[in-house]
């Protein structure tokens, strides 16, 4: 059955979303009270609305349409005319006034209003400025209605909405002479959707705008896929005169028109010309720059005895550090910059706890912090002292103008003396970036981490290029400590760095691999350890406690295969849980979901707290889907989030992760897949990263040959990145 077309007034508004203008009311159509649902921004009580869609049946609420597409007509009567109005549809009119405007003016009203609105400073109430403002609100909505008109032909009706909140009733002017503004405005549309309005709109494939927004698409795709901060000029040229299909002389005119525009940076690397966008070249430049003078501070004294107070500490907690340890701790203390690192069980939050002492005997300030809310509750727990995301140790916020920013800057520096920064592997440019400008000149500042796990997800190597530059105090932590020697995870992935086969012979440990060939066979016994056997014999949860880890997103034992098998065993259909289907994914209560970008807008709620901002690779549980108000209620640790399902984009099942999503965290039982992937996936710091986030036991599933490629497979994938250049530079 095709779409069907409703007219109606409309009786009530049950409920509306001001964000994305997601609508329930009732309309009298013929004397049938009816309801709609859908995207319906801006309508009112009173007004005259047609809607196209289908009828479909609620669980809860019953027969009802679900629109997609409205448009509003005018009511005509005076009694329609004083209904719309007093139903508070237009800002500024209530309903005395809108009586008064209707008893003075009748069917002509909404005449008045759009075309001689002064008239309106007629009637007691209505000064001149009122008047203007009852106008201008009147006739933006209705230039609402033509912007979604326009609009319907390219975009759903949430995307619809953004984009005339971004440009207003201007919004089509806008889009016709300039549709690749939409990449830079708004949020969700980019390159490809504004091209497929040029094109349609008839704009050339070779005109300069187009060339522009393909060279700035391609450099971006390069970072968020690749992790890149520049491009050489002949691979970025090359790139994107495929993707615009036009000539390399085209797409290199475009590049030089941008330098200009100062919207990229074109410089000289290693001999190489090379582009990169503005704010990438620029945030690798500052961090040099900060970096060296932190590192270059003259401190006004000198801590004298910290070898005696290390070996005080000893003998308080009955240890001995090892030498580097002790190298680690007096060297954090006496440079502006320090790096630590280290693999499982080296030892790395002792040296952080025995910091934090020495601190505390100094009376100097300490903060502790990391790049996830996972890692930051590890390092809670293992040291006693609080720690922070590092998004909440700047205190990311939204601006006015609804762009993320962070309160910590130069201008106004995080206070501690000392500033404890651990899994800095994870940290990619812009965070590295925002960081540093938030550390005063004179504090120390302590990066921690495992330069041998997974780069960040974001653009940037900063962990490897501050330590490849050799500009700086690194102490590497070797010694594996006899309590962790007892430990075969902390063996095997030593072993594993090394290039050697880890031991999986071994039945009375905390490391454990089952050999299965067959795909099907290595997914049914998958789905057998975490559905049964380890929750039975661990006393294990299989949410909570039990993390699958693969190496790929693709296939049957990639993250989207095993997703939906674990969803299907551990959390079935059922008609006590609300479902939504977004895409190909189907959300359903108790799910187990994993936050796949940063977004400072999102509110969260916990107890009497309050505050914004979920992050990549933030895991909770689906408490809450309601249809009606199409929003979804995400608990992140006690952290209730509220979604619009326009946002849904932004979630992903998370009962099977990549190792690139895993990082950062550490989970009781790590369960790892072991076959046959696309050979650049099957790497070394790969199954290294997937390895070290297991706490108590890792159980490998698969083929004894699939691991044994990614032991041996040492291969890194080429970041071009220039910070290590720089600080060479320097």
């Amino acid at each position: 059955m095709g779409e069907l077309y409703l007219d109606g007034v409309v009786e009530d508004i049950i409920y509306s979303n001001d964000e994305n203008g997601y609508t329930v009311c009732t309309i009298n159509c013929g004397g049938e009270p009816i309801t709609l649902v859908g995207i319906m921004p801006y309508i009112g009580e009173g007004e005259t609305i047609k809607v196209q869609g289908e009828w479909q049946m609620h669980q809860t609420f019953g027969r009802q349409f679900k629109v997609n597409y409205f448009e509003k007509r005018l009511p005509t009567t005076s009694a329609a005319i004083l209904k719309y109005l007093a139903s508070g549809a237009i800002k500024g009119v209530g309903p005395v006034t809108a009586e008064r405007i209707v008893q003075r003016f009748g069917e002509d009203t909404l005449e008045v209003i759009e075309n001689n609105p002064r008239w309106l400073c007629d009637i007691r109430g209505i000064s001149p400025k009122r008047a203007d403002d009852i106008h201008k609100n009147y006739v933006e909505q209705f230039g609402m209605r033509t912007v979604m008109m326009f609009c319907n032909e390219f975009f759903g009706p949430a995307l619809s909405v953004k984009v005339f909140k971004a440009y207003g009733s201007a919004a089509i002017d806008i889009i016709k002479a300039t549709p690749y503004r939409l990449c830079d405005d708004v949020t969700g549309i980019g390159f490809e959707k504004a091209d497929r309005v040029a094109m349609a709109l008839g704009f050339p494939k070779d005109t300069p705008e187009r060339a522009e927004a393909g060279i700035i698409h391609t450099l971006n795709v390069a970072s968020i896929n690749g992790g890149h901060c520049y491009l050489p000029e002949n691979e970025l040229v090359d790139a994107a005169a495929k993707i615009l299909g036009v000539s390399r002389e085209v797409a290199s005119s475009a590049a030089q028109r941008l330098c200009t525009l100062e919207k990229i940076k074109r410089f000289t690397i290693d001999e190489t010309d090379a582009y990169a966008l503005s704010e990438l070249y620029s945030a690798e430049v500052y961090i040099a720059a900060k970096l060296h003078a932190l590192s270059n501070y003259k401190f006004p004294f000198v801590l004298e005895g910290l070898d005696e107070q290390i070996t005080q500490l000893e003998e308080k907690y009955g240890i001995e550090y090892a030498p580097e340890q002790r190298e680690a701790i007096s060297h954090a203390l006496t440079n502006g910059v320090t790096v630590i690192t280290g693999g499982p069980g080296t030892g790395k939050t002792t040296v952080i706890k025995a910091i934090l002492d020495i601190c505390g005997i100094l009376k100097f300030s300490s903060v502790l912090a990391a790049p996830t809310g996972r890692a930051a509750k590890r390092m809670f727990e293992s040291s006693g002292k609080e720690a922070k995301t590092i998004h909440r140790l700047l205190e990311a916020s939204i601006s006015e103008n609804g762009h993320h920013h962070f309160q910590r800057d130069d201008e106004n520096p995080i206070n501690q003396k000392v500033i404890i920064i651990d899994e800095t592997s994870m940290v990619d440019t812009n965070l590295m970036c925002a960081l540093l400008k938030a550390v005063k000149t004179g504090s120390y500042l302590i990066l921690i981490g495992d330069p041998d796990q997974l780069p960040p997800v974001g653009p940037g190597n900063c962990l490897n290029d501050i330590i490849g530059s050799d500009k700086f105090d690194v102490v590497k932590l070797n010694k594996i400590f006899r309590q962790a020697e007892e430990s075969l995870i902390v063996m095997n992935a030593h072993a594993i760095n090394r290039g050697e086969m880890p031991i999986i012979n071994s039945r009375d440990n905390n490391f454990f691999f089952i050999e299965r060939q067959d795909p099907d066979a290595v997914a049914e016994l998958l789905l057998a350890f975490v559905s049964k056997r380890l929750p039975a014999k661990y006393n294990a949860d299989p949410l909570e406690d039990i993390q699958v880890i693969s190496c790929t997103r693709k296939g049957s034992l990639g993250t989207s295969g095993l997703n939906q098998l674990f969803q299907n065993a551990l959390n079935p259909k059922s008609p006590k849980k609300v479902e939504k289907k977004y895409g190909s994914i189907i959300f359903r209560e108790g799910d187990k979901v994993m936050q796949i970008k940063n977004d400072y807008d999102l509110e969260w709620k916990r107890g009497g707290e309050s505050g914004t901002g979920v992050f990549n690779g933030d895991i909770g549980m689906i408490s809450e889907i309601d249809t009606r108000s199409e929003t979804m209620v995400v608990d992140f640790e006690g952290r209730l989030t509220e979604y619009d399902f326009s946002q849904l984009d932004e979630l992903e099942h998370a009962y099977a992760v990549t190792a690139h999503k895993s990082q950062g965290s550490e989970y009781r039982i790590v369960v790892i897949p072991a076959f046959d992937a696309p050979f650049p996936l099957m790497t070394r710091n790969l199954l290294y990263t997937a390895v070290t986030r297991a706490k108590d036991i890792v159980v490998i599933v698969g083929s004894q040959r699939s691991l044994a490629v990614m032991v041996g497979n040492d291969r890194i994938p080429v970041r071009h990145t220039a910070l290590k250049t720089m600080l060479s530079l320097v």
